[in-house]
C-alpha cells in the first residue's frame, strides 16, 4: 500500500552515506556512531578518510579497554593541534574514563582547534553536541545484495585476470552472506543462535576469493574457498555446534539427506558457472551472466520484494513463524511502555481485583506435596525421585507468593519489588520470574504454563504410585536426567558397559492411552513434537510440513538424527551438570 500510495522510494532504505553526514559536521561536532547487531561503519569510516586525504598518519583509530584512557586523551589534544582524525571504538569497554572524556569535549575551544579536526564519542554532553548515525543491516535479501554490491568500486569488480570465474563466485559469495545474515529472522528455525555476521566476514572472503583465483592458474579451488569461507570466516562465529553442521554442510558438496533441500550447497559450486544455473526451485535467483557493475545491481533491482523462504532452504510455513515473531516482539515493546495503574479498565474490574483473582484461582489448581518412596532403589526410581523432589520446590513456592501477593493486594503486607514484579506478569499474563527460577524451561505464557504445570504434577504423581507404561519425557525438568537412567537400567541387567549404548527409537503406530504394555527393555514416550516438518504416519518417514502446520505430534524411527530440544527456542547453555539447559539428544528418524 505504502509503495502504491507514496512511491516505492518509501519501502525501500536509502543506503549508508558517512559523507553526507560528514558534511554537516565541524571541528568541534563529533560523529557518533550508534552500532547495531551486523553493522561495522569501520571500513566506511576508512574509506571516507582516503577520499578527503585523512588516511595513514592523519587518521588514529583507537579501541578503549584498560589503560587506554590516557591514550585516547593524548591522541585527541594531539588531533585538535594538528587537524587529525581520532576514532575511539568501544566506548563501553571504558566506562570509568567517559567523565573524562566529557570534559575534554566541554573544554574544546573552536578557535584553538584545527577545521580538520573530528573525532567520535559518547557521553551525554557528546550525544547532545554531536550528530548520530546508525547503520542498520539491510532487511530482505535483495537490500543485502544491494548494500554488499555497493560497496564494491568499478575499478575492484573489471580488475581480476579471471573476469568470469570471479564475477559469478563474487555473486554467488554476496548471495550466500545474504541468506545467511536473513535466515536469523525466522528465529530458530533459521540459527539457534542470532549469529552477528558482519561485512567484514564478507570482505575477507572475498579478498580471499581474489586472491585464490589469481594464484590458481588452472581450476577454481571450490574446496579450499569453501573452507575458507564457511568453516573459517563464518563458521568461526558460530558457537552452536548443530549450527556449525549446518553451516558447513550447506557450502560443501555433502548431500546427506539432512540437507538434501538445502539451497546454500550450490553457491561454491562448479554449476554456478553455467548459464542457467538456478538458486532456488521457483528460478528467480541466479548469479546473472558477467557484465558491469551496474548490471549486476540492475539484476538485483528486479529480484521480488518478499523473500521467499525456499530460497533460505525453508518451507513456506517458516513465514509464519517469522510474522508470529515479529508481532510478539511488537507486543512485548508495548507493554513496556504502556502504563500500570490499579485504574478500572472498560469492565469497572480494577488492576488489583484482576490479579487478586488471577492469584486465588492458581491457588486453588495446586496440590500438596508428591508423596514418594525415598527408599526404592533403581536408576528410574532415583530419577523419579528427583524430579518429584523438584516439582514439590516449585510449587511450595508458588503457593508462599500468591498467600504474600493476595495479602499485599489487601495492604496486609509490604509489596515487595519481587511481589510487584509478581504483579505486573499477572497484568501481562506472563510468568513471573521468582517462579522461572525454580522452574522447568517453558516459553509459555501464564495461563497455558499453569495448565501445563498441573498435567506435569498430575504425571508425576502417578508415577509416584506405579511405574508408568509410557514416559511424558517433556514433562520433566531434567530429561537427559531420564535418558541417562534408562541406559543404567540396560546395562546393569545386560551387564554392558554404558558408554558404550546408543538409544535407537522404534515407531509405534499407537496413542500413549492405548498403550497396554511398558516394553521389555527400553521405555516407551510420548509428548514430543516435530518442528519444520511433520511425520508421515502411512510412510513411516519423516515428510514435508502442511501448509499453516508449524508443528506436528512425532512418534520416533531411525536414520536422520534430529535434535530433541526442551523448548522451540533451542538454544540453551551448558549447565554445571555438563549438559545444555536445552538439547537433550539426537533421535534417529527414517526419511525419504
Amino acid at each position: 500500500y505504502v509503495s502504491d500510495a507514496l512511491g516505492a522510494s518509501f519501502t525501500v532504505s536509502p543506503a549508508f552515506d558517512l559523507k553526507e553526514a560528514y558534511e554537516d559536521t565541524s571541528s568541534t561536532t563529533p560523529i557518533i556512531f550508534i552500532l547495531s547487531p551486523g553493522a561495522d561503519p569501520m571500513n566506511y569510516l576508512k574509506k571516507l578518510a582516503e577520499e578527503k586525504e585523512m588516511d595513514g598518519p592523519k587518521f588514529h583509530p583507537l579501541s578503549l579497554g584498560q589503560g587506554q584512557g590516557p591514550v585516547a586523551k593524548e591522541k585527541i589534544l594531539a588531533g585538535r593541534r594538528n587537524g587529525d582524525w581520532v576514532c575511539l571504538q568501544n566506548c563501553h569497554l571504558a566506562a570509568s574514563w567517559m567523565d573524562e572524556l566529557e570534559r575534554l569535549q566541554e573544554g574544546q575551544v573552536e578557535s584553538e582547534t584545527h577545521p580538520d579536526y573530528n573525532s567520535g564519542k559518547f557521553p551525554v554532553p557528546v550525544l547532545q553536541s554531536g550528530i548520530k548515525i546508525t547503520n542498520e543491516p539491510p532487511k530482505g535479501l535483495k537490500a543485502n545484495i544491494r548494500g554488499t554490491l555497493n560497496d564494491i568500486s568499478d575499478k575492484e569488480y573489471e580488475s581480476s585476470p579471471k573476469p568470469y570465474e570471479y564475477k559469478k563466485l563474487l555473486f554467488a559469495l554476496a548471495f550466500f552472506h545474504a541468506v545467511i545474515l536473513e535466515r536469523r529472522k525466522f528465529g530458530a528455525i533459521g540459527w539457534n543462535i542470532p549469529y552477528e555476521w558482519m561485512n567484514s566476514d564478507f570482505e575477507t572472503s572475498h579478498k580471499q576469493l581474489r586472491l585464490y583465483l589469481e594464484d590458481q592458474s588452472a581450476e577454481v579451488p571450490y574446496q579450499t574457498l569453501k573452507v575458507l569461507v564457511a568453516e573459517i570466516n563464518y563458521g568461526g562465529r558460530v558457537t552452536d555446534d548443530k549450527d556449525v553442521d549446518l553451516l558447513i554442510s550447506r557450502v560443501t558438496d555433502d548431500k546427506d539427506v539432512r540437507l538434501i533441500n538445502s539451497l546454500l550447497t550450490k553457491y561454491f559450486s562448479p554449476d554456478v558457472m553455467i548459464e542457467d544455473y538456478k538458486f532456488s526451485p521457483g528460478g528467480e535467483y541466479f548469479a546473472p551472466q558477467p557484465g558491469t557493475l551496474e548490471d549486476a545491481k540492475n539484476y538485483v533491482t528486479g529480484l521480488p520484494a518478499e523473500d521467499d523462504p525456499e530460497v533460505f532452504g525453508l518451507h513456506r510455513n517458516a513465514n509464519i513463524t517469522f510474522q508470529q515473531k515479529n508481532v510478539r516482539e511488537f507486543l512485548d515493546t508495548l507493554l513496556l511502555v504502556s502504563p500500570k495503574t490499579s485504574d478500572g479498565g472498560a469492565a469497572g474490574v480494577s488492576n488489583d481485583d484482576l490479579v487478586a483473582k488471577m492469584a486465588e484461582e492458581i491457588e486453588k489448581r495446586l496440590e500438596g506435596d508428591i508423596e514418594y518412596d525415598k527408599e526404592e532403589g533403581g536408576s528410574m526410581n532415583v530419577f523419579r525421585n528427583q524430579e518429584i523432589v523438584r516439582f514439590n520446590k516449585l510449587v511450595r513456592s508458588m503457593k508462599r507468593t500468591l498467600g504474600d501477593l493476595q495479602k499485599a493486594i489487601k495492604g496486609l503486607v509490604v509489596m515487595s519489588i519481587e511481589l510487584e514484579d509478581m504483579y505486573v506478569c499477572f497484568l501481562n499474563k506472563k510468568v513471573p520470574e521468582n517462579w522461572t527460577k525454580v522452574a522447568y524451561l517453558s516459553l509459555k505464557p501464564l495461563a497455558s504454563w499453569v495448565n501445563d504445570l498441573v498435567a506435569r504434577f498430575k504425571f508425576m504423581k502417578e508415577w509416584a504410585k506405579e511405574p508408568q507404561k509410557s514416559y511424558w519425557v517433556p514433562a520433566f525438568f531434567f530429561p537427559q536426567g531420564f535418558m541417562t537412567a534408562v541406559l543404567q537400567t540396560y546395562a546393569r541387567k545386560t551387564k554392558i558397559p554404558i558408554d558404550t549404548l546408543l538409544f535407537r527409537t522404534e515407531v509405534r503406530k499407537v496413542k500413549e492411552s492405548e498403550i497396554t504394555e511398558a516394553p521389555t527393555d527400553g521405555v516407551n514416550i510420548h509428548g514430543l513434537f516435530l518442528d519444520g516438518c511433520r511425520w508421515d504416519a502411512n510412510k513411516g518417514l519423516l515428510a514435508e510440513s502442511e501448509k499453516g502446520q508449524l508443528f506436528s505430534h512425532y512418534q520416533a524411527d531411525d536414520c536422520y538424527k534430529c535434535p530433541l530440544y526442551k523448548t522451540s527456542d533451542r538454544r540453551g547453555v551448558l549447565s554445571t551438570t555438563g549438559h545444555s539447559t536445552n538439547f537433550v539428544l539426537y533421535i534417529d528418524l527414517k526419511s525419504d
